[in-house]
């Protein structure tokens, strides 16, 4: 089995594609910002996520999210969580799928249990996205198009980011 190919449309973008139970590190855990608070809240997830015995990877660099996402994506990390400011406030966190890089919006309380079901066979990425909103963001933050499948679009202005139903409500 080939774990090791390229992004279509970006041959610089190379991905290894471990299946979650097999890949050295389970999660990536990306704060959008390098505030003390937002340091925190990523510390917390990791230290839970580490305490149920799931191998993390903490990137609190100051490169693009982007990058982030493509490091994660060349060492074979399933999963990346993004703590951003929303998290701050809401408490929730986005979860991104490696292959299809589609992304989740969940309580950050419920990822450890999330993930490791997913790692030990209990859970699959199928029922995460039909439990959990899709949301659609670009890798550097960006707003983008929804996709046929996200309830919510992430869409930045200059007072901020905010988050919106993709489909309009008469």
């Amino acid at each position: 089995e080939h774990c090791f190919y390229t992004r279509e449309g970006d041959e610089q973008r190379c991905v290894m594609k471990f299946k979650p139970q097999v890949a050295p590190n389970k999660c990536a855990i990306l704060p959008i910002s390098s505030a003390p608070e937002m340091n925190a809240v990523v510390d917390e997830i990791a230290a839970d996520l580490m305490n149920s015995d799931i191998s993390t990877w903490v990137d609190k660099s100051g490169a693009s999210l982007g990058r982030r996402y493509a490091r994660a994506d060349e060492v074979g990390v399933p999963f990346a969580l993004t703590v951003d400011f929303e998290t701050l406030q809401d408490h929730s966190v986005t979860l991104r799928e490696r292959d299809s890089m589609v992304q989740v919006r969940l309580p950050k309380e419920e990822v450890t249990k999330l993930i490791f079901d997913v790692v030990h066979g209990k859970s699959t990425w199928e029922k995460i996205k039909d439990k959990y909103p899709v949301v659609s963001v670009s890798e550097d933050g960006g707003a983008v198009a929804a996709d046929a499948g996200a309830k919510t679009v992430v869409e930045g202005t200059a007072r901020g980011k905010f988050s919106r139903p993709a489909e309009k409500i008469l």
